[in-house]
C-alpha cells in the first residue's frame, strides 16, 4: 500500500494524524515556507511522544545550496528517521556540492532529497543522490500558491521520476498542495509514499489538521490497492464509468511517412464497476475518470507506436489493475486516413479472485 506522509507542526498534531492512520509522521512549519523547519527541540519532543510507532521525519529548512549551512541543519536533526533535504533552486554544480557534503550523514539518517516541481527540477541528480547514501527522494511544490503538483509536471513525468528512483533503489514521495482527488490519480504511479499539509486541515495550510480529513485521505490510499487482471467470460454486469470520444495527437503508425509527425487518435472507454449504492460520500466511494484520462496521456507521451492494437491493449491493462474494475471495454480509432475512423475495440474481464 502506499504510504501517507502527514506534515505536522508538533506534539499535538502527529497525535492525530497517528489516530488518522498516517505511516510517517512529518515535522515542519508551514509559516515558514515550503520546508519551514521545527526547532530541534520540537523535533525532540514529537519524536518521544510518537515512541517508535511511526518513523519521523524532520526538514531541515528553506536554505541556500550552501554546503556548510545545509549540513549544520541536517546535523542539528540527525536523530530523527529522516531528514528532508530541499534542492532549491541552483546551479548543478552548488547542488551536487550539497549532496556530497551529506555523505558522511548518510549512514546516522535517512536522507530524503526534495526536488520542486516549480524550482528547476533537476532529475539527472537521481543517481548522485543514489550514490552518496541518500534512502530517498520526492518532489514538492516550492509556492503554495503557484499552484498543486500536476500543474507543473505531468504524469508522464511523475511516472518517469516513481520509475527513475524505484530503479536506482531509491524511495519515491510525490506532495505539492495535493487534493483528495489527486490520489487515486497519482496512486497508479505507484509511489512509495503521496504526502500532505493542506489536504489534512480543515482550512488553510496552516491551521491545524483535522482527524477526518486524515481518515478520508487514509481511505483514498486504501481504495487504491492493485490487483493482478486476467479474462472469463462476461455475466453479471455493473455500472459503468465513460469516456467517450477522446481525442489526442500522438505518434502512431508502421509506414515511414507517419514517423515523426502526429495524427490524431480517439479513444473510447466503458469501465464496469460494482452497482453504486445509495450514500456515496467521497473519492473513497468511487473509481475517478480521471484515471482513465492520465492512462491516455501517458501512452500518447510516451513516444512513437506502431499499432492501435497495442494501444488498446496496453490501456485496457492499465484501466483493468485497479481492483475496483470488473470490465473494461476499449475502442482505439485513427482518424486520418481517408474513412471517418478506422480502428480496434476490445474488452477485457478480470478474473475471480483465487479460492
Amino acid at each position: 500500500m502506499i504510504k501517507l506522509l502527514a506534515s505536522v507542526t508538533g506534539v499535538a498534531e502527529a497525535e492525530t494524524v497517528l489516530a488518522g492512520g498516517a505511516d510517517l509522521v512529518d515535522l515542519k512549519d508551514p509559516a515558514r515556507g515550503a520546508l519551514g523547519a521545527v526547532t530541534p527541540d520540537i523535533l525532540a519532543a514529537t519524536m518521544a511522544a510518537v515512541a517508535g510507532r511511526r518513523p519521523v521525519s524532520a526538514v531541515a529548512g528553506d536554505l541556500p545550496m550552501v554546503p556548510a549551512v545545509v549540513r549544520e541543519a541536517v546535523e542539528a536533526r540527525i536523530d530523527a528517521d529522516f531528514v528532508k533535504i530541499g534542492l532549491f533552486p541552483a546551479s548543478r554544480d552548488a547542488r551536487v556540492a550539497v549532496i556530497e557534503a551529506l555523505r558522511p550523514l548518510a549512514a546516522r539518517t535517512g536522507l530524503i532529497a526534495v526536488f520542486f516541481a516549480d524550482g528547476d527540477p533537476d532529475f539527472g541528480l537521481l543517481p548522485v543522490l543514489a550514490e552518496a547514501g541518500f534512502r530517498g527522494a520526492m518532489i514538492d511544490t516550492l509556492g503554495k500558491s503557484s499552484g498543486r503538483l500536476m500543474a507543473h509536471l505531468s504524469m508522464a513525468e511523475l511516472a518517469d521520476f516513481v520509475h527513475a528512483a524505484r530503479d536506482l533503489g531509491l524511495m519515491s514521495g510525490l506532495a505539492g498542495s495535493l487534493e483528495p482527488p489527486d490520489v487515486p490519480r497519482l496512486a497508479v504511479l505507484r509511489p512509495d509514499y503521496l504526502g500532505f499539509r493542506g489536504a489534512l486541515t480543515a482550512g488553510a495550510r496552516d491551521a491545524p489538521v483535522d482527524l477526518a480529513a486524515v481518515r478520508t485521505i487514509r481511505a483514498l490510499l486504501a481504495a487504491g490497492d492493485e490487483a493482478t487482471p486476467g479474462a472469463v467470460p462476461v455475466a453479471d454486469r455493473g455500472d459503468r464509468i465513460l469516456v467517450r470520444n477522446f481525442t489526442v495527437p500522438m505518434e502512431i503508425g508502421v509506414y515511414d511517412h507517419e514517423r515523426g509527425r502526429t495524427q490524431k487518435v480517439r479513444f473510447s472507454v466503458e469501465a464496469e464497476i460494482e452497482p453504486l449504492v445509495a450514500d456515496i460520500r467521497s473519492m473513497a466511494d468511487i473509481y475517478s475518470y480521471d484515471l482513465i484520462l492520465d492512462a491516455i496521456r501517458a501512452l500518447a507521451a510516451r513516444g512513437h507506436t506502431d499499432l492501435v492494437e497495442t494501444l488498446a491493449v496496453d490501456l485496457a491493462e492499465t484501466v483493468l489493475a485497479d481492483r475496483r474494475i470488473r470490465e473494461v471495454t476499449v475502442r482505439v480509432e485513427k482518424l486520418e486516413l481517408g474513412p471517418e475512423a478506422v480502428g480496434i475495440e476490445l474488452t477485457r474481464r478480470r478474473a475471480p479472485a483465487a479460492g
